[in-house]
């Protein structure tokens, strides 16, 4: 077995010229190790809602790089001990005594986090990997992904300027979307636009066929209406963010797994503010598609039967199902609504931990463990996942003519 690594430190007594070489093993370095974090100056954190077992997470925001990090009550314990004065072997020891147990992989990681922020006073040190990308050496397999990724970077856009932006189109009456009256007004058109759906559905045969008949026409339209949505939808995202106060750190545009086009806006500094601000904010883009998709329906309604009416009667399907689709929870997607049943449990992790749990589930009920409250919602939510997303899938081979009552198994 090799000897293990060990550390060689140069020192050197004042007024000798000569240097000693000490030798310290490279673990004793680490758990004598003492982590100092930034002045409270370069950081902020903002506690957030207890969970269903009354556990508080914190969310972490460092000023410098203006990154964020969710703690766990754990990593909160840590992050606090991280004053310069206590070891690791201390941390660890105090960390045992507060919770029961202790693992070194548990610091390691958080380290690796908090460095990654920017929010330890270490100095940050590249790796390899990282070098052989940036200097174009290394493996052949190196170089390709440096390439591919060089390729991704050339397909996305990021307006780093956004909140000035932003800030100046809220001041100049973007405001206003965030008034009462403008809230009631949307509720009284959808309202409306109900009364539209209802009256034409009976039609709704003829209306679409119109459609099938200039498939072309039809699907350009369609193309041409969805990146226009889309960036009003996270433009008003950005504009909830400045209706409190809070940054709007990025905009932009990416194409998502490198086919589907999507915009985005990074409001994750609303995290430093209440839980309403952030329901709020998640509930302002998909309020886009509700009003666009009521006043198309309204204007189905008005119009006389021809083509027109059929492209916005479908205008208002396509903008009140991708609503929907946006707000509904249950659907293994981390959309608006998600985030907003997440924030509303205290649980920003559901999905995450639901889908562990399913893992470990079956070794759990072999070994007679009980579930936690915590532990039944998330269940429930996998549950809801799955139905929702079978009933999604069924009506919509219904609606293209696949009866799925005449499948044989």
């Amino acid at each position: 077995m090799p000897d293990p690594a060990k550390l060689e430190l140069l020192t050197r007594t004042p007024g000798e010229l000569g240097f000693q070489v000490h030798e310290v093993e490279s673990s004793q370095a680490h758990v004598l190790f003492k982590p100092k974090r930034l002045p409270q100056t370069e950081w902020e954190m903002t506690p957030q809602p207890r969970s269903p077992d009354g556990a508080r997470n914190f969310t972490l925001r460092s000023a410098g790089r203006d990154r964020y990090l969710l703690l766990t009550p754990k990593e909160k314990f840590l992050w606090e001990h991280f004053d310069g004065d206590h070891s690791l072997t201390e941390i660890g020891r105090a960390f045992h005594f507060e919770f029961g147990s202790f693992d070194y992989a548990v610091i390691r990681e958080f380290l690796a986090k908090l460095y990654h922020a920017g929010l330890l006073e270490e100095i940050e040190v590249s790796s390899g990997f990282h070098r052989s990308f940036s200097e174009g050496k290394g493996h052949w397999w190196a170089r390709a992904a440096a390439g591919f990724l060089k390729f991704c970077a050339r397909l996305s856009l990021k307006l780093t300027a956004a909140d000035r932006y932003c800030t100046v189109l809220y001041r100049r009456g973007g405001f206003l979307l965030f008034h009462p009256i403008v809230f009631w007004s949307i509720v009284i058109i959808t309202a409306f636009a109900a009364l539209a759906v209802f009256t034409l559905a009976p039609q709704a045969r003829e209306i679409s066929m119109r459609l099938a008949d200039r498939p072309i026409f039809t699907a350009l339209i369609i193309l041409g209406l969805l990146p226009v949505v889309s960036i009003l939808h996270v433009l008003v995202h950005a504009l909830a963010c400045k209706s409190y106060g809070r940054k709007v750190r990025e905009m932009g545009f990416f194409l998502l797994q490198g086919i589907l086009p999507t915009f985005y806006a990074d409001v994750t500094d609303i995290f430093m503010s209440s839980r309403r601000a952030r329901v709020i904010v998640d509930l302002a883009g998909p309020m886009v598609e509700v009003a666009l998709g009521s006043l198309a329906f309204v204007g189905a309604y008005l119009a006389p039967p021809g083509l027109e009416q059929s492209l916005l009667f479908g205008a208002g399907i396509l903008l009140w199902e991708g609503a929907v689709i946006n707000l509904y929870p249950f659907s293994f997607l981390e959309l608006d609504g998600y985030n907003i049943l997440a924030d509303l449990l205290a649980m920003p992790t559901l999905r995450r931990q639901a889908l562990a749990l399913v893992t470990h589930l079956p070794a759990r009920v072999r070994a007679g463990k009980t579930l936690h409250r915590s532990e039944w919602i998330q269940l429930g939510y996998i549950a809801l996942c799955f139905i929702s997303v079978l009933v999604y899938v069924v009506a919509h081979l219904d609606v293209i003519g696949i009866d799925v009552r005449d499948w044989k198994f």
